[in-house]
């Protein structure tokens, strides 16, 4: 069969909008004075007029989604009349289900995330994961399977692989003081969490724990959001898992982040987002996850 080549180039032009969903060119317009990033692991299977009304909620500007497949993804775009980049397909999405929505263009879709310009001077980089859920060393160490030597051993060896081409990735970003964001459901504590202090009060089954992926992530100069607004990891401990209640035995936890790095990025707010509860910041009703949302403010340098 004869294809003419025009038909061929066409084709080709167009694969990259195929295979990363919107890409759009940067708009000139005004640099926002705030900018709303949120992380939200929005559950296989559930109502999607649920996951609409709580980004609505929040007044995300950008959304790094976990459990989300393309075509979910694109309906949820549609509905919200945002940019989208399903970004599955890598190291760090384990089962192939992470995406961006985004208020603003797309400018240009990566691996591990995409490239948004918020006006023609200021492009910023979003990255999201999802880190493989087992095994889940809080478990291991509430049934007492592992000590905390063993629980970083362990995590290092599930995890650390899936987050290190990610972080090969943003390299350079990173170090020219760029605006980078990494948001997602890491499944694993936070070495800022699991301390001295906390374990002295009771939490955390008495243990400190350091952590090896939020311990990374500061080594290489990426901040967690949440935890730089709020300091006080007992007064403020932050659990986005689970929204589930009733289970005596179940082991509350923060493994959902917004991390940021840049020249000028500050983090003025954090909140959680979920069900009616002493930990949520933003209820919303009929909320579908079984994964609180975090939402952090940031303000930008201009």
């Amino acid at each position: 069969m004869h294809i003419s080549r025009w038909l061929v180039l066409s084709i080709l032009l167009f694969l990259p909008n195929l295979l990363f969903g919107q890409q759009s060119p940067a708009e000139n317009r005004a640099l926002p004075d705030t900018l709303r990033v949120m992380t939200f692991n929005v559950l296989y299977a559930t109502p999607d007029e649920a996951t609409i009304q709580a980004i609505k909620s929040t007044k995300a500007d950008i959304v790094g989604v976990q459990e989300i497949s393309e075509p979910r993804l694109n309906y949820l775009a549609r509905e919200l009349d945002y940019y989208y980049h399903h970004n599955g397909n890598h190291e760090a999405s384990y089962e192939n289900d992470t995406g961006i929505l985004s208020r603003y263009p797309i400018s240009r879709a990566t691996k591990y995330g995409a490239t948004i310009y918020l006006n023609v001077d200021y492009p910023i980089h979003i990255y999201n994961v999802h880190l493989s859920a087992s095994p889940y060393e809080p478990y291991d160490l509430r049934d007492g399977k592992i000590d905390e030597a063993e629980a970083v051993q362990q995590a290092r060896f599930h995890r650390f692989p899936q987050i290190q081409p990610v972080l090969k990735d943003m390299k350079e970003e990173l170090k020219a003081g760029a605006p980078v964001f990494l948001t997602g459901d890491f499944n694993e504590p936070s070495h800022l969490d699991w301390t001295r202090k906390a374990a002295s009060k009771g939490m955390h089954g008495g243990k400190s724990v350091q952590w090896p992926i939020s311990f990374e992530l500061a080594r290489q100069g990426l901040k967690d959001a949440y935890r730089t607004v709020y300091p006080d990891e007992v007064n403020h401990p932050g659990f986005t898992w689970t929204t589930l209640q009733g289970d005596p035995d179940e082991v509350h936890d923060r493994i959902d982040y917004v991390y940021y790095s840049g020249d000028g990025i500050k983090p003025v707010d954090a909140s959680l987002a979920g069900i009616s509860s002493e930990e949520t910041d933003i209820t919303i009703d009929g909320y579908p996850s079984d994964h609180r949302a975090v939402v952090a403010t940031f303000i930008l340098k201009k």
